[in-house]
C-alpha cells in the first residue's frame, strides 16, 4: 500500500508539473493539427488522381486522422521530457540521488510517463480526437468489442512505447545526451509503427518485415482494432502479440538498466 500511494504521488507530481506548463501542449496541439491538415491533403490528392485503392477513403482517412490523434511518437512534452530529464540528471550528477531513492529507478520514470502523457491526453488527444469527428467526419470503431480492443490496445502501446523510451535513457549512460537517439527513435517510429502509412500501402517483401516487429504495437495494432481490420479472434491474437512485445521491451529495457547501472560517467568526476 506504501509503494502504491508513492507512486500515484509521483504520477501526480508529474501530471501536476507539466500542467504548469500548459502553453507547451496548446502548441503540440496545434502543430498535430497542422500536420493532420497536410497528411489530409497529400492522402486526398494521392486518392483522387490514382486508380487503385487499397483501402477506401473513409477507412483510410480515420487511420491517418486517428494515427496522429494518438501518435505515441509526437514530439511532445510527454514524449520528450522523460528522457530529456533523465538525460539530464545522468549528466549533472543528479541521478546518484535516484539511484539511493527507495523507488526502483526506472518504476519512478514509469509513474512519471503516465503523469506526462495524462497531460497529453487532456490536451493534445482528446482534443485531436473531437476535431476529427467533428470537421473530417473519421467514423468511430464499428461495434462495443472493436471500441474495448482499441481501448485496451491503446494502454498495451503507451507500455510499449515506454519500454522503447526507456531504453533511450538508457543509452544516455553511455552517451551522456539522449537527443541523438530520441530524433533517431521518431524517424523510424513515423514508418515502421503504420502512424503515417499503413502498413498495406507497403511492398509485400517490407510489410512481411514489419508486421513482425515491436513497433507495430504502438500504432498499426491499435488503428487496425479501431478501423475494424483486426476482430474477433485476429484482433485477441494481435493484443497477445502486442502484450508479449511491450513485455519483451521492458525486459530489454530492465536488461539494459543493469548494465547502465554499474557504470555512471558524469561530467566533472
Amino acid at each position: 500500500m506504501n509503494l502504491m500511494q508513492r507512486l500515484y504521488g509521483l504520477a501526480w507530481i508529474s501530471i501536476r508539473e507539466r500542467l504548469h506548463f500548459r502553453f507547451d501542449f496548446f502548441m503540440t496541439l496545434i502543430s498535430n493539427l497542422m500536420f493532420s491538415a497536410l497528411f489530409y491533403m497529400v492522402w486526398r490528392a494521392i486518392y483522387t488522381y490514382s486508380d487503385v485503392h487499397v483501402m477506401s477513403w473513409q477507412v483510410l482517412i480515420t487511420y491517418v486522422m486517428m494515427g496522429q490523434a494518438i501518435n505515441f511518437s509526437r514530439w511532445s512534452p510527454a514524449d520528450r521530457a522523460p528522457v530529456y530529464s533523465a538525460s539530464t540528471r545522468i549528466r549533472t550528477g543528479d541521478i546518484a540521488l535516484d539511484l539511493v531513492r527507495p523507488i526502483d529507478f526506472q518504476l519512478r520514470r514509469f509513474t512519471e510517463a503516465i503523469g506526462f502523457f495524462s497531460v497529453e491526453m487532456l490536451w493534445v488527444n482528446i482534443p485531436s480526437f473531437l476535431l476529427f469527428i467533428i470537421v473530417l467526419g473519421i467514423t468511430p470503431p464499428k461495434d462495443i468489442f472493436s471500441a474495448i480492443g482499441f481501448l485496451i490496445s491503446l494502454l498495451i502501446a503507451f507500455i510499449v512505447s515506454f519500454g522503447l523510451n526507456s531504453i533511450v535513457m538508457m543509452i544516455s549512460f553511455w552517451t551522456t545526451n539522449a537527443q541523438g537517439a530520441q530524433i533517431a527513435k521518431k524517424a523510424i517510429l513515423d514508418i515502421l509503427s503504420g502512424t503515417l502509412i499503413p502498413f498495406d500501402f507497403f511492398p509485400a517483401a517490407l510489410k512481411a518485415v514489419v508486421v513482425h516487429l515491436p513497433f507495430q504495437g504502438m500504432a498499426y495494432i491499435p488503428l487496425s482494432i479501431y478501423t475494424g481490420k483486426l476482430t474477433g479472434m485476429a484482433m485477441v491474437q494481435a493484443l497477445f502479440e502486442q502484450l508479449g512485445w511491450a513485455i519483451v521491451m521492458l525486459m530489454i529495457s530492465r536488461l539494459i538498466w543493469m548494465q547502465a547501472s554499474k557504470r555512471i560517467t558524469i561530467y566533472g568526476g
